[in-house]
């Protein structure tokens, strides 16, 4: 009795406590993890606790700065960083992990992602790529922004249909050099070796942009085996319809006619990842809130008027194409690969996704 009671009281030694408490830690981050909207599409080949804490932990450091948050349990992070992280950047990093691991040998996967202005695109590609490497995977990414055409090109583009807003400056298909972006992706995905990968100066001429010099382009010298290719239209697919798109906007049909040329691009990637949201004025919102980050910081932004403004050229296309983005990414796919719709709100957090079809705004 007294050896029973003496095993029960003697303190655990430093290296069994430390134990018992990494075992803590990772049974509370799967089970942070599991609350998740997104958590179910992990569905039947969920990662180990242990897992969720390593990537957990340094997503946490990355994140919220410091060597303590890499050992915090999730609810010590605060609601907003636990949720980004066990919510959306790991589930998602997790799902497309598993497209990575069925790719063909000889080419690399191809994960589209398409998500709306300002939701954080860049953040959750940058975390994606990082959690690859973490894992021992060369993963490159590349926008939709790096294709968009030179500045000379975009003047003429816009000369030529001086009447058209919507191609009055970049954005919207047909500002894009697609044959330079299907040489790139191609290359990308054949694994070739130091493959240039442009890069779009959005300051240039006086932000009205250009395309960056090639000494300044992005070189990938290692061979992928993850490309992640984003954009706010991403996935976008011609509507054909012309009487709905003369309704939303008599400007739509010639984007419309030049979106079918983006078939190339989208037919390269193997699955995608889809940001929605419902309700189009978070557009808006976010990028005030972006302009005005810039403003405090001392830079040069643009005015509540010249946002709404810019924003304006892009919701004509939003309506006319997300509803069939979402209907495609909660049905067969888009393009009929296997799909990830992931739903977020105006603070960007993930929220149930309950069937998502026109946003509204």
């Amino acid at each position: 009795e007294w050896a029973g009671w003496a095993a029960r009281e003697k303190p655990s030694s430093p290296r069994i406590q430390t134990t018992q408490n990494t075992h803590m830690r990772a049974s509370a981050c799967l089970s942070y993890a599991q609350r998740g909207p997104l958590f179910s599409r992990l569905q039947p080949a969920v990662p180990p606790a242990e897992e969720w804490a390593r990537h957990g932990g340094e997503l946490a450091s990355e994140l919220c700065g410091g060597a303590a948050a890499t050992a915090a349990a999730p609810e010590e992070l605060g609601t907003a960083a636990a949720a980004r992280i066990f919510h959306l950047y790991l589930p998602l990093y997790f799902w497309c992990l598993g497209r990575a691991r069925q790719a063909p040998t000889g080419r690399a996967v191809g994960i589209g992602i398409s998500a709306p202005q300002g939701c954080g695109k860049t953040t959750l590609v940058d975390t994606l790529v990082g959690r690859f490497a973490a894992d021992g995977l060369v993963c490159a990414a590349a926008s939709f922004d790096d294709f968009y055409l030179t500045h000379e090109a975009q003047r003429e583009l816009a000369a030529a249909h001086p009447t058209n807003r919507l191609l009055e400056l970049r954005g919207n298909a047909g500002s894009h050099d697609v044959a330079l972006g299907t040489a790139t992706l191609r290359a990308l995905l054949d694994r070739e070796a130091e493959v240039a990968v442009p890069r779009y100066d959005k300051a240039a001429f006086g932000g009205r942009g250009d395309r960056a010099p090639e000494e300044a382009w992005h070189v990938q010298r290692d061979p992928v085996d993850v490309l992640l290719f984003e954009g706010w239209m991403a996935g976008f697919a011609p509507a054909g319809d012309a009487a709905r798109l003369a309704g939303l906007d008599p400007d739509l049909a010639l984007v419309d006619s030049f979106l079918r040329g983006y078939a190339e691009w989208h037919d390269k990637m193997d699955a995608w990842a889809v940001i929605g949201i419902d309700d189009l004025s978070h557009v808006c919102a976010w990028r005030t809130q972006a302009e005005q980050a810039m403003a405090a910081a001392g830079r040069p932004g643009m005015d509540d008027a010249a946002v709404a403004d810019f924003v304006s050229r892009y919701l004509p296309a939003y309506r006319a194409y997300l509803p069939a983005l979402y209907t495609a990414a909660q049905a067969g796919g888009v393009g009929g690969k296997p799909t990830l719709l992931a739903r977020v709100d105006g603070s960007r957090r993930v929220v149930p996704t309950a069937e998502l079809g026109a946003p509204s705004g």
